[in-house]
Parts: structure tokens; sequence; C-alpha cells
């Protein structure tokens, strides 16, 4: 074999070995209903302290598959399109029950109406629970 031949060869296994590791790295990526419970709640308490911070009267909405923020300007809701409270749709195969129905408002003076989401798919259920002020993602029944 000549030296590059063996090059050669070197580069291949090293683009295999990069392959394989990212295709291991997206397999233990994959979005859990833990990780969607505790984004809902990060998001969730986002946007009551968005809500306090800037005197605004914001909502947590939901719909089929997902759920998203909006704003109240006046006369009308408005949905975010800002990239922290856009829209987020739930990974396939995972579901949201809520204990009341949406709109929840979250208001300046934090005075947010409590809710309960369930998150569950598979064997996995998930409870995020806002009190009015702050959220928490724990395993249901916990």
């Amino acid at each position: 074999m000549t030296l590059i031949e063996m090059l050669i060869v070197l580069a291949i296994i090293a683009v295999a070995a990069g392959a394989v590791t990212l295709g291991i790295g997206a397999a233990t990526r994959a979005p859990s209903v833990e990780s969607e419970a505790r984004r809902l709640a990060e998001r969730l308490q986002a946007a009551a302290d968005d809500a306090m911070l800037g005197d605004a009267m914001l909502a947590f909405t939901a719909q089929e598959g997902g759920y998203g923020f909006a704003r109240f300007d006046g006369r009308t809701w408005l949905p975010f399109e800002g990239e922290a409270l856009a829209p987020h749709s739930l990974p396939g195969g995972m579901t949201m029950t809520l204990s009341a129905r949406p709109p929840f408002v979250l208001g300046p003076d934090g005075s947010g109406k409590p809710m309960t989401a369930v998150i569950e798919g598979g064997d996995q259920r998930w409870s995020v629970v806002y009190d009015g002020l702050t959220a928490t993602a724990r395993p249901a029944g916990a």
C-alpha cells in the first residue's frame, strides 16, 4: 500500500466515525415527555415574568397538538411571533390535557389564573403546575 492509499482509508474511516457519532447524538436528543414538560414550564414562567415586567396582558393558548402565547393589544389577542414565546408543536405521540379551557390570562400584577397541564406520551406522564406566579414541572402523581 502506498501512503496515498493509507490516507484515503483513514479519511473514509474518519467520515464513517463522524456519521456514527452524529447519529448516536441525535438518537439521545429525541424529545421526551419530561423535556417537553420542562420546556412548557420554562416558557410559561418566562411569559408570566414578561407580563409582570412589561406591564402587559399575555395569555397562554392551546391548539391541536401544541400551545403558544398571545398578547393583548387593547382590542384583540395577537399570537407571539418571537422565538421565545412562539407557537410550539408537541412531538408526535404526545398529548396535553389542561385543567380548564384556555386562554389563561397572565396579568401584569401577577394575578394569573392557576392551571395544570398534563403531558403524556407512551408510558410517561408529567404535570406542569402554574399557581398564578410560578410554573413547575414534575412527574404526574408526584
